[in-house]
């Protein structure tokens, strides 16, 4: 079996909901003091966090995690052009409806890009920002798969027929990458394979997928302009985000951020680095006080 790291204690949070643009957004929150939100990657859900950071963290923090739209339990209009700058926008709306001021936020790899997002729309609405992992640059293609949910006839079929059955070996796989070098977390790989494979959450994945390239290339040019304390967090050995080509480019594109390198590491940092990942928080919150 595999065992979590040694400093996280497993929880249950009670869901809660927050209504926004007429969306249920789901999201849980433990602690109090200095507000702290925490936004996923792509698949993802809240249970990212809460797996390993939000027990320790809440200890000194109000710290929230949200399911993103269309992510984990919170709904999404099809409909709509869900791209990163929009669910950024509706995050920021959460915060406001629930009263929470001058947070930290924090994003980990697509949830990085929403931070980003968010922060150059509006950057006075948080203390500082914190990026795990992030996807800051349109460097990568969209995966073959995530155009698949969004052909005629075929897509359908793809969502509600192939995803369950071919689902979970894709989601382990997709993981043992994201975990590389370190050993996968089982438990949450079976979560994961149960939440990501539902049909309307690999519709979002596949459009948040398909959508953030042309995102970054609009966003990308406005990160220079980004004032308030910047931690940047990246594994060495990060097979799916190449640290050289988002996080150190990142790094040099804002003068006054912060770079962390952790040695032996990858791509998935809230669940096998979560020590790293509450330090930097602290270190954001540190540098809000300088």
């Amino acid at each position: 079996p595999v065992l979590l790291p040694s400093n996280a204690v497993e929880h249950s949070y009670e869901r809660k909901s927050v209504s926004v643009d007429g969306l249920r957004l789901n999201y849980v929150s433990a602690g109090s003091g200095p507000p702290v939100v925490l936004i996923h990657g792509n698949p993802g859900s809240h249970q990212d966090y809460t797996l390993a950071v939000v027990g320790k963290l809440s200890e000194s923090n109000h710290a929230i995690a949200i399911d993103r739209p269309g992510h984990g339990y919170s709904e999404r209009h099809d409909s709509v052009e869900t791209t990163v700058e929009v669910q950024a926008r509706i995050i920021r709306d959460a915060l406001r409806k629930l009263g929470v001021e001058k947070p930290v936020l924090v994003g980990h790899s697509w949830g990085g890009s929403l931070v980003l997002a968010a922060a150059v729309a509006n950057q006075d609405e948080f203390s500082s920002i914190v990026l795990l992992a992030p996807a800051a640059y349109p460097s990568t293609n969209a995966e073959w798969w995530s155009l698949l949910p969004h052909l005629p006839v075929l897509g359908p079929f793809v969502v509600n027929t192939l995803t369950p059955l071919l689902g979970r070996v894709l989601v382990k796989s997709s993981l043992q990458e994201a975990y590389h070098p370190q050993a996968v977390n089982e438990d949450y790989v079976q979560r994961s394979a149960e939440m990501w494979t539902r049909p309307g959450q690999v519709r979002a994945c596949a459009y948040d997928e398909r959508t953030l390239a042309a995102s970054l290339r609009l966003l990308s040019p406005h990160y220079s302009g980004i004032k308030i304390p910047v931690v940047i967090v990246t594994g060495a050995d990060d097979l799916l985000l190449e640290p050289k080509s988002h996080a150190y480019t990142l790094h040099k594109t804002i003068p006054h951020s912060k770079l962390v390198v952790l040695p032996l590491t990858g791509h998935q940092l809230p669940q096998a680095r979560p020590d790293a990942v509450i330090e930097a928080i602290g270190a954001a919150w540190r540098a809000v006080e300088e």
